[in-house]
């Protein structure tokens, strides 16, 4: 998945001679939370709600520009970067937002919930079904005997995910159909650890 097929394509920019208080009311009414900062077409900083706060904190408002608050060189990201890639500098640099940038040009802007939007698509998370969470045996074929199990019982895998803990990795399975408690009991009973259902 690249950030492409996630990032927003209407950006709305401002420029770095506006006034924050412009700023502050184009964000209001688009409902933003990050405006990117253009010069007659190139990409130049960017502008965050936090920045409007601590601005509005000096009582400067009217006579504070963009350019005196924005953030200068924000982190930015290609459109043919992977999703994964993005998700991990956002949460590696604790930001809200990446620029979609391309010759100094803004193609578009990927935030914090474009991200999870595309986890929460990918993981079924909004689908209709249960989730069986399993510890795999370690043993080769564990895992396509827990598939063929779903399977045997009525049940159509969405989505498989891990997690890991100090000393196993727990595979979660979203499951559509099937009789889940039923497949969870003969995991059990197989010797798998760590099985539970999720509705």
């Amino acid at each position: 998945m690249k950030v492409n097929d996630w990032m927003v394509r209407n950006v709305i920019t401002i420029g770095p001679g506006a006034s924050v208080k412009d700023a502050l009311g184009i964000m209001k009414k688009h409902s933003l939370r990050h405006l990117p900062v253009v010069d007659n077409g190139v990409f130049v900083g960017l502008l965050t709600s936090g920045d409007v706060k601590q601005a509005i904190l000096t009582c400067m408002l009217d006579t504070l520009t963009v350019k005196e608050v924005m953030l200068a060189n924000p982190y930015t990201i290609r459109r043919e970067n992977s999703l994964e890639d993005a998700a991990r500098l956002v949460y590696e640099k604790n930001i809200g937002c990446l620029p979609v940038v391309e010759d100094g040009e803004v193609m578009g802007i990927l935030t914090v919930n474009d991200i999870l939007k595309a986890f929460i698509d990918i993981m079924g998370v909004l689908k209709a079904g249960s989730r069986i969470d399993v510890i795999l045996k370690h043993v080769h074929g564990s895992f396509d005997e827990v598939v063929s199990l779903v399977e045997a019982k009525g049940g159509f895998i969405i989505s498989v995910g891990m997690s890991f803990s100090e000393d196993d990795t727990i595979h979660h399975f979203r499951v559509s159909g099937g009789d889940c408690p039923a497949i969870a009991e003969e995991l059990a009973r197989l010797g798998y650890r760590g099985v539970r259902v999720v509705d």
